[in-house]
């Protein structure tokens, strides 16, 4: 037998693999860095000093590939940095914008503000306003001699940020004053809804209330011990000011100015009317008396260390800071444009930056085709971390995305009028997304695929879409959106959403507008910890959705939680069956398991589920006659129930592996061992290591059912 010498080609091979590494490496290499000059030729030992002019270097490179070194450190912009379709390379030879290795580049898209800039109060007005606690403590900023742009008046209405800057302190996005500091206050009762149905049940009230054009708003009253707060606001009405809360139902939100404040009668009296008007939904007109709300934005409030308030009349800053300004990072954010844009551009990666600090999205791609966000770090921005918009195969890729004033990744694009369907084949896959929301608290999502609006169901197309291998937790709200047509969702591990609403999924879709969303699969993912929430809610009609081999274990068999929901839609009223297939799940702790609805005969595969602990474990409906009724299991094939579980690891740590002797795989011979150890992040390129188990936060997993608003969803019993 001829001798092989393995150390030899072993060595071989380590070459050959640095030959192509050095291949890979060949075209245009610039850098950049805080302490370059843009008048230096780029190289790594005289670097550019601004991306700018990196990136007319690389436009003017004739040798390709290109890519462009981001040393560490701040890079500040007087405008948003954005790439073109001029910007673009190909899919052989990418342009590619990285940080240098084990180096933190930081695009920053605030303003630095100095200690300097913050001054004492002396104006004995001003002074009096502040609560006792906090007199000495809260700081001025003149926002005229900064030159801020975003500090005109709330309008009456709003759901978002309200079109005003924002502040953050070494890294942290500052409290905007409210009372209460923790918590609601609810009102007393409903004296005028201006608006929406009147008496009777909620589905069918005695009469609906119509409001002229310039009617005020709705008029409530307050509680007692709520009366010298709002004795103290009214003297401050001619400034503005503004509730924030949850009028009529757990999934809607908003901020409305207070036009009027009546001491002795103790109401209080909106600007302006809302859809719908004021009050529970499922007690008008006086509603129930849990309608949650809190004072935003008034100096009088600013009682707390990071708490600050916008003054539109005086047009200051009024800060408590948290720590001494001489020694902080203070950012003000002024600008509605992405910190970075790529616009028509194609090819091009960005690759293990951070970027922070913004009034709008963090990166915003919008058609081209081919580019890759990769390795990023984006928090601290006020919308939605990264946007893929139109075009076609852009990657979201290992990124970690939080501390998110709206949502994750928005995904949009596509053609879902032709025939067939075009998709846009955008990914979003293996990212990082959690604590979001903190600013638009329903309908921000950790991942958008479809869904445009709040309730009610608003559209944007999203055919063809990747969503796999993401972790998405700690969000008042929902877990993904989806208003899409022929896109997978798989090895995704959502928890921890609806943290205080409910009537929401980890995974949620909604077709109101009788789009036919449809042709989605969803397959091995694990949706738990979120007594409040259910798992995979599909709310009115869809036709042909796939969900397949998934864990749902909310922890709770309270008053809320379904794992598995499809609700019926127009099918009542048009008799036409949505098919769909539910294959082999798993339901732990849940109220409802399963909830199906259909036109009998059922045109798919209902079998092989499981549900553990569930107070229902499955629940029947049909459409007949136009009316829904219960009706007998119509499943195609045998699912179990189970009070005690069924061969888990360890139920307990919510370890729901079933081991090789589990009495589930023996009462379901067809069921498929769901590959719980493929779910969630992986390493790869772009993500060498895995967060620890404190950044994931499962431990603090939420148990308890009486958290969140405490709304009751009539239409869910």
């Amino acid at each position: 037998m001829k001798y092989i010498d393995y150390k030899l080609i072993r060595s071989m091979l380590i070459l050959a693999a640095g030959l192509i590494l050095a291949s890979c490496q060949k075209g245009t290499q610039l850098h950049v860095s805080p302490a370059g000059d843009d008048s230096a030729d780029g190289s790594k030992s005289h670097p550019f000093a601004t991306l700018e002019r990196a990136k007319a270097a690389a436009r003017a490179a004739k040798e390709k590939p290109v890519t462009v070194w981001l040393a560490g450190g701040d890079y500040h912009f007087e405008k948003p940095f954005e790439l073109g379709k001029e910007d673009s390379g190909t899919l052989v030879h990418p342009v590619v914008y990285r940080a240098m290795e084990g180096q933190t580049s930081r695009l920053v898209g605030g303003k630095r503000l100095k200690a300097s800039s913050f001054s004492k109060i002396t104006d004995p007005a001003v002074i009096e306003r502040i609560s006792q606690t906090a007199r000495g403590k809260v700081l001025a900023l003149d926002l005229k001699a900064q030159g801020v742009v975003h500090t005109k008046r709330y309008p009456d209405v709003f759901r978002d940020a309200g079109g005003i800057v924002d502040l953050f302190c070494n890294g942290k996005r500052m409290t905007l004053s409210r009372f209460p500091n923790e918590g609601w206050m609810t009102f007393k009762s409903v004296i005028h809804t201006a608006g929406g149905p009147q008496g009777g049940s909620w589905n069918s009230p005695e009469t609906f209330q119509k409001v002229p054009p310039g009617s005020t708003g709705g008029i409530f009253e307050y509680r007692e011990e709520f009366h010298d707060k709002h004795a103290l606001w009214k003297k401050q009405l001619h400034r503005g000011v503004w509730f924030r809360g949850y009028w009529r139902v757990a999934w809607e939100n908003s901020a409305l100015r207070v036009l009027e404040i009546d001491d002795s009668a103790r109401t209080a009296t909106f600007a302006k009317p809302i859809q719908n008007g004021i009050g529970n939904k499922y007690n008008r007109p006086k509603g129930n008396g849990r309608e949650a709300y809190q004072l935003i934005n008034l100096l009088e409030e600013v009682d707390q260390p990071g708490e600050w308030c916008l003054d539109f009349k005086d047009q200051m800053i009024y800060f408590y800071p948290p720590a001494p300004l001489d020694f902080s990072e203070i950012i003000l954010v002024d600008r509605q444009n992405p910190v970075v844009s790529l616009k028509d551009a194609s090819h091009i990666t960005l690759r293990g930056l951070t970027v922070e600090f913004n009034f709008g999205d963090g990166i915003h791609v919008s058609e081209g085709e081919g580019n890759l966000v990769a390795g990023c770090t984006v928090r601290n921005v006020n919308h939605y971390a990264i946007v893929l918009s139109g075009g076609k195969n852009h990657t979201a890729q290992s990124n970690d995305l939080h501390h998110l004033g709206a949502g994750g990744i928005w995904l949009g694009g596509g053609d879902e009028v032709s025939r067939p369907r075009i998709p846009a084949g955008h990914k979003a896959v293996n990212n990082h997304i959690h604590h979001f929301g903190q600013i638009e608290p329903v309908y921000a999502a950790g991942i958008n695929c479809g869904f445009t609006g709040g309730g009610g169901g608003g559209h944007h197309p999203a055919v063809g879409m990747y969503v796999a291998h993401n972790v998405i937790h700690d969000t008042p709200h929902v877990g993904v959106l989806c208003g899409s047509m022929d896109s997978v969702f798989e090895f995704n591990e959502v928890y921890r959403y609806c943290l205080v609403s409910n009537d929401m999924g980890g995974f949620y879709s909604y077709d109101y507008g009788k789009r036919n969303f449809g042709n989605l699969t969803y397959r091995h993912n694990f949706i738990h910890s979120s007594p409040l929430g259910d798992g995979i809610y599909f709310d009115h009609d869809h036709p042909d959705m796939k969900v397949i081999g998934n864990i749902v274990a909310l922890g709770s068999t309270g008053t809320r939680g379904t794992g598995y929901l499809f609700k019926p839609g127009d099918m009542p009223k048009t008799g036409i069956t949505q098919p769909f297939d539910c294959i082999g799940n798993i339901a732990v702790d849940c109220k409802f398991g399963y909830e199906f609805v259909t036109v009998l005969p059922h045109q798919g595969t209902i079998g092989d589920n499981v549900a553990v602990h569930c107070n229902t474990p499955f629940k029947w409906s049909e459409v007949k006659n136009g009316k829904l009724a219960p009706t007998k299991d119509y499943s195609t094939t045998r699912n179990m129930v189970y009070q005690e579980q069924p061969g888990f690891q360890n139920m307990g740590a919510k370890d729901l592996r079933l081991m090789p002797d589990a009495k589930s795989l023996k009462d379901l011979p067809g069921f498929q061992k769901i590959p719980l150890d493929r779910i969630g992040l992986r390493t790869d390129e772009f993500r060498k290591t895995l967060p620890s188990a404190s950044d994931l936060g499962r431990a603090g997993a939420a148990d308890d059912v009486n958290a969140g608003l405490g709304y009751d969803i009539l239409d869910r019993k």
